[in-house]
């Protein structure tokens, strides 16, 4: 493992487009000869945002190719293979196989932005962007995706749906996560126990998913997700107790039956979308943050390494279907972000204890005469049967 300070990387002042037009304080990584090496020219690459208060922990573990982290403020320490302190400005270089940890240190902890750089042949089929370095790093300026050149209807909801993502990377739960407030005991047992609720609720959107799809390579993905996630919401309550937090929440249950009946009523591609683009991003941002908070827990790493190939598995569906209606697509885009942004409104409603977030309702309590007038409750009642196995 090597560190290096953007101290000793030239400073570039002007764009070479435009003379006139001068840059704050802007270096390039592939000006450093090492750094230069070490970067791929074509590359997957996963970026994450970590923050970490005084001696706040981000456990150490084992990364398939190789990695870096860029600390942005503050100062702590790299911990597993070779322990090093590290400040504002280091670039940490971790090698295929490296442990990656992080420590924050004395008085206010650390931000660092956390690199996955996976090397690929030129001629694989990529389901993402290029390494941003390598384009930058083109002595002939050439730009091989020209502005004439279109892009596909699948890219365009990719881009829509970074959009939706960065707002919820904004939103009320997030910005608890990301709080001091956030490391309270009855905080993250309120918050797991509303985890537990949704966690409960997927369990069932997914096999809705596999009892109603139809095209022959959804189902096989459909099986193959399922397959991945079953139990998992046993994992999350083996970390708390359940009988402590609330079983029912109507925000949270409003919200799940609607995904588990679009299940049945969305097309493939609906389904598609709103199983891998909305909710695994969603999980994605929601875990991957959860990990500084529950450091000593596989449940929420786990997560954070699965929920980016269960996007691409989603992505890749979707490449294969010709002439793509953009409209409904993005309809069911929207409206699934807006109903998890409500389940996790109301998990950081009740994580936070507000008043009356949260009524509890054992497991099912609603009566057969409720569950006939309802048909999403008849539905999910139906699942629960369905899912017997998998709860």
């Amino acid at each position: 493992m090597r560190v290096v300070n953007t101290a000793d990387i030239l400073a570039i002042e002007s764009l070479k487009a435009d003379e006139r037009t001068l840059l704050g304080l802007f270096k390039e990584l592939r000006k450093h000869s090492e750094l230069s090496a070490y970067l791929p020219e074509v590359c997957h690459l996963s970026l994450r945002w970590v923050r970490l208060l005084e001696r706040q922990p981000l456990r150490p573990r084992a990364l398939l190719g190789k990695g870096m982290i860029v600390v942005t403020e503050g100062s702590g320490e790299v911990i597993g293979d070779s322990p090093c302190r590290v400040q504002a400005g280091d670039v940490v270089m971790v090698p295929p196989g490296g442990l990656q940890g992080l420590v924050g240190g004395a008085p206010g902890g650390l931000s660092a932005i956390s690199i996955h750089l996976e090397e690929l042949d030129e001629s694989e089929p990529r389901w993402d962007t290029p390494c941003l370095c390598a384009a930058l790093g083109r002595e002939d300026g050439a730009d091989e995706a020209s502005p004439d050149r279109a892009v596909s209807p699948v890219d365009l909801l990719v881009e829509e749906n970074e959009v939706h993502a960065r707002e919820f990377a904004g939103s009320p739960l997030m910005q608890l996560i990301r709080s001091e407030r956030a490391l309270r005991d009855d905080v993250k047992r309120r918050m797991l126990g509303a985890l537990q609720i949704w966690s409960n609720a997927f369990q069932k959107v997914l096999c809705a998913r596999v009892v109603f799809e139809s095209h022959p390579g959804a189902i096989a993905i459909a099986e193959r997700h399922l397959a991945d996630e079953v139990g998992h919401n046993r994992r999350l309550s083996r970390m708390h107790d359940p009988r402590s937090s609330p079983s029912w929440d109507r925000g949270i249950a409003a919200a799940s039956s609607w995904f588990i009946e679009r299940m049945g009523s969305a097309s493939t591609e609906e389904r598609t979308v709103l199983v891998h683009f909305v909710i695994e991003r969603c999980a994605d941002v929601l875990l991957t943050a959860a990990q500084q908070i529950f450091p000593d827990s596989d449940y929420f790493a786990t997560h954070a390494e699965v929920d980016a190939e269960h996007f691409k598995l989603g992505y890749s569906l979707l490449k294969g279907f010709p002439g793509l209606d953009l409209g409904p697509l993005r309809g069911a885009l929207t409206e699934g972000w807006q109903m998890m942004n409500l389940i996790c409104q109301r998990i950081s409603d009740i994580a936070a204890g507000d008043g009356d977030a949260a009524a509890e309702m054992p497991a099912g309590g609603a009566s057969p005469g409720e569950l006939a007038r309802d048909p999403r409750r008849e539905l999910t009642a139906v699942l629960d049967g369905l899912c017997g196995g998998v709860m």
